[in-house]
């Protein structure tokens, strides 16, 4: 039996016009005071990060060496497990990949603290190791690296070791803090990435954050669900904006937008997958290596329309890949030089509406694909869930060119690479109708 047509009637909420700016200077003087925290480098990555990530892993033993001026076999490495469910074995698959770029396996050091008892050891309970975060032999330790290493999980269990209940940094994170403060290099993937802006994000998803916005954890063993978008307590060690991870992937550009709006941030990071943003405090510069790319959101020009719905316009937006660079002193970028401008040898015509925003990788073709390299002035996508049958509630997207609006492309590493700055951004709510042709 052939299936009768449906009709999709989208309604835009209507609210007062009443417009008040989003004030994103209200973390100039949180930045200005931590600016002062540290002197080395991060390597901060979106999770998922392979083994033969050559240009990742390779950035990061790099920066070590640089820190007292080293050969790579003389690099010290302490790794963090904390956050994995199976420490020692996480630690373990870390440790394999810097011996096989370079560093010796003495040289590597698995740090005691952890939560969980690691399901593949047998003679050991790692779950005793809870409170090591204060042990100061283990502290005195830290002092000897040239590089620490934060493994992926659970970020909520980084910072309920490293992190007292009153807030206060344990032992260790003060000596991780002080060889940070002297040039060395921290870095971590997906848990191991959140954890590095304070606050950082615990949880949630887009979608929960656009129609539910944020909850603020105070308690770390408070149970967050799968949805809310939490906030919390981060380390803090990078202090330009809230940091995000899975980014493209998971479709995290909403939770994102509406962490950034409330914590009255200027900027947000969203690293993607198998990707790093290396900031660097000394240039106080970010540089994208890896895989896939980073998005930064600057609310600098934004504005909030007054309302029973999250709502935000003229949001800017930058996509950066691989070799390109962020100055955050003059927020001037510096792009790779294999990328070349998409404007005025645009390669699409069209551009469908996007049906689902947080899809992965959704927002990189919306970006990319249907605007910086399309002919048309501005692109559409969507989100939106269905309350029963006939109606339902979500979020219009609409990303625009203006006279700012800067498109790249080009091949490197024998792979297309795109780069996409200026671009401006609305999102407005909208209602969702469904009527049967007849």
């Amino acid at each position: 039996m052939r299936k009768l047509p449906i009709i999709f009637v989208l309604v835009l909420t209507m609210f007062s016009i009443t417009m008040y700016s989003f004030q994103a200077g209200a973390t100039e003087n949180k930045n200005n005071l931590a600016k002062a925290a540290g002197s080395g480098s991060l390597v901060i990555v979106g999770g998922a990060l392979s083994s033969d990530n050559e240009a990742v892993y390779n950035k990061y033993l790099t920066l070590a060496q640089q820190y007292k001026g080293k050969s790579i076999k003389d690099v010290k490495i302490a790794i963090i497990p904390a956050a994995s469910a199976a420490p020692i074995e996480s630690a373990d698959s870390y440790k394999d990949d810097f011996v096989r770029y370079g560093v010796p396996e003495k040289n590597i050091y698995t740090a005691p603290i952890a939560l969980m008892d690691d399901p593949s050891t047998k003679d050991v309970d790692e779950s005793t190791w809870k409170n090591n975060g204060n042990n100061a032999e283990i502290a005195k330790k830290m002092e000897e690296f040239d590089a620490i290493w934060f493994v992926g999980g659970d970020q909520l269990r980084h910072i309920k070791t490293l992190v007292t209940a009153d807030g206060k940094d344990t032992v260790v994170l003060q000596a991780i803090r002080k060889i940070y403060d002297n040039g060395a290099v921290l870095g971590g993937s997906s848990a191991g990435a959140a954890v590095m802006s304070n606050p950082m994000i615990a949880s949630g998803t887009s979608v929960g954050a656009l129609n539910e916005g944020v909850h603020i954890l105070k308690n770390f063993d408070q149970d967050t669900g799968d949805d809310q978008l939490f906030l919390t307590t981060g380390l803090g060690f990078f202090t330009h904006g809230i940091v995000d991870q899975h980014f493209l992937e998971r479709g995290r550009f909403g939770r994102l937008l509406v962490a950034s709006q409330y914590n009255k941030t200027r900027y947000g990071f969203g690293v993607d997958e198998n990707s790093a943003m290396v900031y660097t405090a000394k240039d106080n510069s970010i540089e994208i290596v890896g895989a896939s790319g980073l998005l930064i959101v600057d609310l600098q020009g934004a504005s909030t329309p007054k309302g029973k719905r999250f709502a935000m316009n003229n949001v800017t937006m930058h996509y950066l890949e691989k070799g390109d660079r962020f100055n955050l002193n003059d927020g001037t970028f510096m792009l790779n030089k294999l990328h070349k401008t998409t404007k005025g040898i645009e390669y699409y015509s069209k551009n469908p509406i996007a049906k689902d925003i947080f899809g992965p990788q959704v927002l990189k073709k919306v970006l990319t694909e249907d605007l910086i390299d399309n002919e048309a002035a501005k692109a559409e996508a969507l989100w939106f869930g269905m309350e029963d049958e006939k109606k339902g509630t979500g979020f219009r997207f609409t990303f625009r060119k203006t006279d700012k609006t800067e498109g790249f492309w080009g091949k490197i590493d024998k792979v297309g690479s795109y780069s996409a700055l200026n671009v401006q951004m609305d999102v407005e709510p909208i209602s969702i109708k469904i009527s049967i042709d007849k």
